[in-house]
């Protein structure tokens, strides 16, 4: 049981002693390594050098691909873990004392540093036979272009916490997964899987062999699957803050990238041990949720996508197989996952926008299908050792197209849109007879839980919602259900709604494809959010945003162009991430530049 604070936390970023703390953590892990990479490209024996050896011997692997493999997958399944306990916290308990105050935190935090490290180690290890394209560190230190990709998402994730702490001052707490510091350390952490498929293509090609070395091909595919998964937890707890169509495209586009390429990469049945990781992971991630008696985040299987993708690749080959697995995994396998989402989502994807869905979903499909069919045909590249004889353009216009079509997709469905002007909701509120349970009663005040009847003056738009609840959180747990309806435009909630103490308590109104709407019905006063209280009691709401109730933390007096500006440097960070995976896989392909000038002259 977690313990209840009856006041409200700070709002802004962490207390000098905490941060003083966090950086104490980091050196407490950087200094031992630093002293490690000294004396390795010193060429002096150390400990870790010899575990590298062995773990090297035993996985068949370089050293310099061994060790750091096992590290990144450690320190990946440690914050990931973290994040996966973070944001039920988050949900049913509000924001944070401060970051050493969430215990999820801390395998967050050591898992993104461990993430960096394994990139480093990566680095210092690589001597003896290298692949024949490197990344220059020094006079005479090379290290493979998969090492660099670590250490650069590595690095990516380790700046979103100081970052994060700056956003906090600036702008007040956000306590969502999607928050713009929050995306830079889940994709900087989950990130290091690309590079570590990158490390192992180099590793074959400097003579990896065995059916260990094989089979991490598709279970790094899976690995990649799993991480980028983490960006849909919101939809899997059923707290999402964005339009559902993002997490139809989120669905089809990771879906079919990480099967497509675990198939290419393994053959008949690559795409179903693809899936096995996901699955396998999921429950290890569900572990310590479940014994919080925090909610646990439920997940869409990509099973259907996994079987479609199966078949495909038997009746197609060549250049043609991505476009068609794409197009099938996006309407067939769609369909198979809209099935699950009946049974597994706490939001289920509606009937009535299935043809809206399958449409974004199968163009976000191809685009994945491309470029995971893209990222194979470079790790076999760089394996192979040889340049490849197709000219720069036929090797990557696939992939562009792929990439560019599905940041378009994703710009497009992504930010919700703020409700019409007049849009309101008749709230009419009576005591309910009995309460529901608490997990983790928090935040105090005389229980008071109460049955709400609500008149839409759009019923148009109550009729056409993706989806229409009554929805409380933050105060020891967290309610959602749909509501019932009892006219045109009149309806009533199916579970009583929590008013009193740290609760927030509203009815949420989703509108394909980008409509996101709340009717607040009660919001304790928060002094240190600048945030006046919401009485319980019946009359007429206006529609709000929903960000605008969820994140009531942000303040609302920062300056617009600094807000401009932060966006800017968080979107430039997490863009350069991506250019650097391209560019990197690219080069790695291309083979050694000096012995092609050698050719050429």
């Amino acid at each position: 049981m977690l313990l209840a604070q009856e006041n409200s936390p700070p709002a802004g970023g962490a207390q000098f002693g905490q941060i003083v703390v966090a950086l104490l953590m980091f050196l407490l892990v950087f200094i031992p390594l630093a002293i490690f990479v000294l004396r390795t490209r010193a060429g002096k024996r150390t400990l870790v050098g010899r575990l590298a050896d062995w773990s090297g011997e035993l996985s068949g692997l370089p050293r310099w691909a061994a060790l750091p493999m096992f590290v990144a997958f450690l320190s990946g399944m440690s914050a990931l873990i973290g994040v996966y306990w973070d944001v039920p916290i988050h949900m049913e308990l509000g924001r944070d004392e401060g970051p050493l105050a969430n215990p999820s935190h801390y395998p967050i935090y050591f898992g993104l540093m461990g993430i960096f490290a394994s990139g480093v180690l990566s680095a210092a290890l690589a001597k003896g036979k290298l692949p024949k394209r490197t990344f220059k560190l020094g006079p005479h230190w090379r290290v493979p272009m998969g090492s660099v990709q670590m250490m650069l998402t590595g690095l990516v994730g380790i700046a979103g916490f100081p970052l994060d702490d700056v956003w906090h001052r600036l702008f007040g707490q956000d306590v969502t997964e999607w928050g713009p510091t929050h995306v830079l350390m889940i994709g900087g952490g989950v990130g290091v899987v690309i590079g570590l498929q990158l490390l192992l293509a180099e590793a074959r090609q400097a003579g990896a062999t065995g059916p260990f070395v094989r089979l991490l091909g598709p279970v790094l595919a899976g690995a990649w699957m799993m991480g980028a998964s983490a960006f849909l937890m919101e939809f899997d707890l059923g707290v999402p803050q964005f339009p559902m169509l993002a997490q139809v495209v989120l669905v089809g586009l990771i879906g079919s990238w990480t099967l497509v390429c675990g198939r290419l990469s393994w053959g008949p049945g690559g795409a179903l041990v693809v899936v096995a990781v996901l699955l396998v992971s999921r429950a290890v991630f569900s572990i310590i949720p479940l014994v919080a008696d925090l909610h646990v985040a439920s997940l869409l299987p990509y099973a259907a996508e996994a079987v479609v993708i199966e078949v495909v690749a038997l009746l197609v080959r060549g250049p043609l197989f991505p476009v068609v697995a794409g197009l099938a995994s996006g309407t067939l396998g769609l369909l198979g996952e809209w099935a699950f989402s009946q049974w597994l989502m706490p939001d289920p994807w509606p009937v009535a926008d299935l043809g809206l869905f399958l449409a974004f979903g199968t163009a976000a499909s191809i685009g994945g299908a491309l470029i995971g069919a893209w990222q194979h045909q470079r790790i076999e590249d760089v394996a192979a050792g040889t340049r490849p004889p197709r000219a720069f353009g036929a090797r990557h216009a696939a992939g562009l197209v792929g990439a560019l079509g599905v940041v378009g997709l994703m710009a497009a469905v992504a930010a919700p849109l703020a409700p019409p002007p007049g849009l309101t909701a008749d709230v009419r509120l009576t005591e309910a007879a009995a309460g529901q349970e608490i997990s983790n009663p928090h935040g105090g005040g005389t229980p008071r839980w109460v049955d709400a009847t609500v008149t839409i003056s759009r019923p148009d738009l109550a009729d056409d919602a993706v989806w229409l609840t009554g929805f409380a959180w933050q105060g020891g747990d967290f309610y959602s259900a749909p509501l019932e309806k009892l006219g045109p435009g009149v309806y009533r909630t199916a579970e009583p709604l929590p008013v009193f103490g740290q609760w927030k308590a509203g009815i949420r109104l989703h509108v394909a494809n980008r409509l996101m709407a709340l009717a607040p019905v009660y919001a304790p006063a928060d002094p240190a959010a600048n945030a006046q209280v919401i009485a319980a009691e019946s009359g007429k709401r206006d529609f709000v945003s929903e960000i605008s109730f969820l994140q009531r933390e942000r303040k609302t007096d920062t300056p617009l162009v600094l807000w401009t500006v932060a966006y800017a440097v968080v979107g430039l960070i997490f863009a350069g991430m991506w250019a650097a995976f391209a560019w990197l896989y690219a080069a790695a392909a291309a083979g050694d530049p000096a012995r092609r000038r050698e050719t050429a002259s």
